[in-house]
């Protein structure tokens, strides 16, 4: 419990600068509204809390509906950073240009969102026949590959190793196979001799797995098997190896059925992408962009500018 305290405590953190700049900027509580929290002139509603929540990230929007300490934290730093944030004030804090031009970017970015929200996102339509469509001209795209499923026994050698090291290693392998070649079991050697951390204790089991995956040398010996065959010694980077091809997948089309919410969301997201595109180029004739780019240059200076 207190390791999944301390990573979500760093979800939050990082969430709460929107959370909080948002709810303080939206303090237009209505006499109907539920009151969660008050601090000052400051009011945070039971709406405006379970909105914020809902822009967290999935996994930290799920958290927090199923643990009400969560909530409770949350709203807890709210309360306190609204009162830091009124001393801040009253000392003139807000005053300084230095905070004046953060809380700006702030606000300008919370002001993006909500554009984005409402004139790219919510007018942005996918239709089922768009959907229906791509699928039927880009079917090459959604397959699943061949794969195979095999176990290995790693004898590892050092890169660095002498030719003596590496001969010794393909002994052993040799020696290994001559065992399986009279009926020991694979899983019960690998378990004793392989050097694989990874898949040691499972029988070097490495499950399946497509082209592109491991080493050529590694993958091309284990494509090449039928089920059931094991290879002889194959040598790769790591050492040598004696594979075992278990089973093979032949390559498949997916269904559109099982891909159409992925189109969907592509598709999305390209219509949203060349409306963001003609928005900005569209501003930008309202309002000239003047970056200088030698300038720019100078800010991966040395790093000790930015302490």
């Amino acid at each position: 419990m207190t390791k999944f305290f301390s990573k979500t405590s760093s979800l939050i953190t990082v969430a709460l600068t929107v959370f909080l700049t948002t709810a303080l900027a939206l303090n237009l509580a209505t006499a109907k509204e539920e009151i969660l929290a008050k601090v000052g002139a400051h009011t945070l509603t039971l709406k405006q809390f379970q909105e914020q929540m809902r822009t967290l990230p999935p996994q930290l929007q799920m958290a927090m509906m199923q643990n009400p300490q969560l909530r409770e934290q949350l709203l807890d730093r709210w309360v306190n950073v609204t009162l830091l944030g009124e001393k801040a004030k009253s000392l003139g804090l807000d005053k300084s240009p230095e905070v004046a031009a953060k809380i700006e970017d702030v606000k300008n970015s919370i002001l993006a969102q909500e554009l984005l929200k409402k004139e790219i996102q919510a007018k942005v339509k996918v239709s089922d026949k768009e959907v229906e469509e791509y699928y039927k001209k880009n079917k090459d795209k959604f397959k699943d590959p061949e794969q195979v499923k095999a176990r290995h026994i790693l004898i590892k050698v050092d890169a660095k190793a002498d030719e003596k090291k590496w001969k010794a290693a393909e002994n052993k392998a040799k020696d290994i196979k001559k065992r399986l070649e009279k009926g020991e079991d694979f899983v019960k050697l690998a378990k004793e001799f392989s050097d694989d951390p990874g898949t040691k204790n499972k029988g070097g089991d490495l499950g399946f797995f497509a082209k592109g995956r491991m080493v050529p040398e590694f993958e091309a010996a284990a494509f090449a098997l039928k089920p059931g065959q094991i290879s002889d010694p194959v040598k790769t980077v790591y050492g040598y190896h004696i594979i075992q091809t278990m089973e093979k997948k032949q390559a498949s089309q997916k269904e559109f059925k099982d891909v159409k919410a992925q189109i969907r969301q592509m598709i999305q997201r390209d219509k949203e992408r060349k409306l963001m595109e003609k928005m900005l180029a569209d501003l930008k004739k309202q309002h000239p962009v003047t970056v200088n780019k030698e300038l720019l240059g100078k800010a991966g200076g040395n790093p000790h500018n930015f302490r």
